[in-house]
Formats: structure tokens, C-alpha cells, sequence
């Protein structure tokens, strides 16, 4: 093979997401007489599962509870390990390469990972020093998206545990808005919220959508929000 037969694969884009046969099990165990646990059985959560997604591309992933969708986000976040298969992030190996997966991913979940006895501000200036932004920089950039997601001024030094799941979730929101992650997560986003948060959820994924150059994926039940 020639050079000039090389140069056009060398063009190519990386996959965002490259999922080939993942699969992951769970030992779900039964409680005999007196809470003692009994003998498990493997339930598999994923079987078999493959996708390609590319770099801006929002692919929502309908689902019905309990079908897999939290235990995929977690696998692709590298919250949890696999048991076959393999999954590829813009070209890192997710289970291989977990530290250069977890600076290109941000996961905006119902159980969102915080550290519940630090505050909003605490929290997002955290993730800040993660992804390598400056503290100059984030002084005057929290306040301003904390403000962007309709978080109060008065709460923010609120530890995070006080907080409702609404609150926590405008918090993740804001934290993917100042991370400005490279592929988002969405495990049911909207989900236990009242109507008009659900509403201003949705308007800030549209917003990181096209202001970001994210790639998305959403994993939801909800078939009004996947459309």
C-alpha cells in the first residue's frame, strides 16, 4: 500500500460512541427465611448490545424500566465494569483507558454522582479543576450559569444532600454547561420533576446542543421526549 493510498483512510472521523457486543450481568440473590441471602442468579442487563454513533449526532434510546438503559450510561461513564464486548469513546477504550473517557463524558443522571455534603458552587468548582479549567476563569462563570439554570443565589451554599432532585439536576446541568463535555449522558433527566422544570431541562439540552457541539445520548421511557 502507497502513501497516497493511506492519506484518505487517515481522514476517516473516529466514531463517538463505538459499542460492538457489550454485554453485563447482574447476581440477583433471593432472601430465605430469617434475611439470609440465598443462592444467585445471573440476569443480564445487556445482551449482545451495538451502535455507532458520530461525533454531534443526539440519539435518544427508548426503554421501558429496568431494560437496561441507566446500566448502559453507567458502562459508557465508566461507573461500571463490563462482562463482554467492548465500547469506545472517541476512540479510548472505555474499560481499557477509563481516565481519558471520563474527561470527554459528563453523565446528567436521576442519580447524579455529587459530593452530597458540598455545596453547588463547591461541586462545579470541582469539576472545573477535573476538566483543567482555570479558577479565574470559573469565579465568574458558576455564578453565571447557576443563574443560566434558574438556581437560586440564596441556595448555593446549601450542601448538596438539602437539596430536591430538581435542584440537584439544574446542578448537573449547569456542571455539563461549564464542563462543556464532548459526549453527554443523559440517563432519564426529566425524570420525578414537576412540569416546569421538566420543561427547563429540555430547553437547556437543546441549548448545550447547539452551543456546544456535544454529541448526545438519551436514554429515556419517554417516547414525547426521545421525538
Amino acid at each position: 500500500m502507497t502513501s497516497s493510498d493511506e492519506a484518505p483512510r487517515a481522514l476517516v472521523p473516529v466514531p463517538a460512541v463505538e459499542v460492538d457486543g457489550l454485554r453485563k450481568e447482574f447476581i440477583r440473590r433471593k432472601k430465605r427465611f430469617g434475611g439470609i441471602p440465598g443462592r444467585g442468579r445471573r440476569v443480564a442487563a445487556i445482551k449482545g448490545l451495538s451502535f455507532t454513533m458520530q461525533r454531534g449526532e443526539t440519539v435518544a434510546i427508548l426503554g421501558q424500566n429496568g431494560s437496561g438503559k441507566s446500566t448502559l450510561v453507567r458502562l459508557l461513564a465508566t461507573l461500571l465494569l463490563h462482562d463482554g464486548g467492548d465500547a469506545h469513546i472517541f476512540g479510548h477504550d472505555v474499560f481499557k483507558d477509563p481516565r481519558a473517557v471520563r474527561r470527554l463524558v459528563n453523565r446528567v443522571s436521576v442519580e447524579a454522582s455529587f459530593f452530597k455534603k458540598m455545596s453547588s458552587t463547591e461541586n462545579l468548582s470541582y469539576a472545573a479543576r477535573f476538566y483543567g479549567i482555570p479558577a479565574s476563569e470559573t469565579r465568574k462563570q458558576i455564578p453565571e450559569i447557576l443563574a443560566r439554570v434558574g438556581f437560586p443565589a440564596k441556595r448555593r451554599s446549601e450542601p448538596m444532600e438539602a437539596l430536591s432532585r430538581g435542584m440537584q439536576q439544574k446542578v448537573a446541568l449547569a456542571r455539563a454547561l461549564l464542563t462543556a463535555p464532548v459526549l453527554l449522558l443523559l440517563d432519564e433527566p426529566t425524570t420525578g420533576l414537576d412540569p416546569r422544570s421538566k420543561l427547563e431541562v429540555q430547553n437547556f439540552i437543546r441549548e448545550i446542543r447547539q452551543t456546544h457541539d456535544s454529541t448526545i445520548l438519551l436514554c429515556t421511557h419517554d417516547l414525547a421526549e426521545a421525538e
